[in-house]
């Protein structure tokens, strides 16, 4: 038996009754990319950049080249400290539209390249995504 109190009254409720329990308290950010919302887009060198990440702004942003015909679009899952810095790159996370390992590797250079504002009451890591056009 389990033994709640609700809105000040005592309540004993079976165990095996119980499959799940919710408390109404607000559980802050912790970090988890969440894809909601619109993708922030502009342009590098002719090339599309887009991304999202919750509660940040990009104050610096990546710095895009190829030296290929290759063509595609490389979506690139990020981990933000709170200083705004770039500390895990992974390239081919959903969305991308292809396989190419050369386009990998430049989309995953270019996205260590970028930098986010600071958000000292944070997360202490964020995630988000940074998309490249090629």
């Amino acid at each position: 038996v389990w033994e709640i109190f609700v809105d000040g009254n005592t309540k004993k409720v079976a165990m095996k009754e119980v499959t799940s329990v919710f408390f109404n308290e607000y559980v802050p950010y912790d970090g988890v990319h969440i894809p909601t919302g619109e993708e922030e887009v502009f342009e590098v060198d002719g090339f599309t950049v887009k991304y999202q990440i919750e509660g940040r702004k990009m104050v610096r942003k990546p710095k895009v080249s190829i030296g290929t015909e290759d063509k595609g679009t490389v979506v690139v899952r990020i981990v933000v400290d709170r200083y705004g810095n770039i500390l895990v790159t992974e390239p081919g996370y959903s969305g991308s539209t292809t396989s190419n390992k050369y386009l990998y590797t430049k989309a995953q250079t270019a996205a260590k390249t970028a930098k986010f504002d600071e958000d000292l009451k944070g997360p202490l890591k964020t995630e988000g995504t940074i998309t490249i056009i090629y």
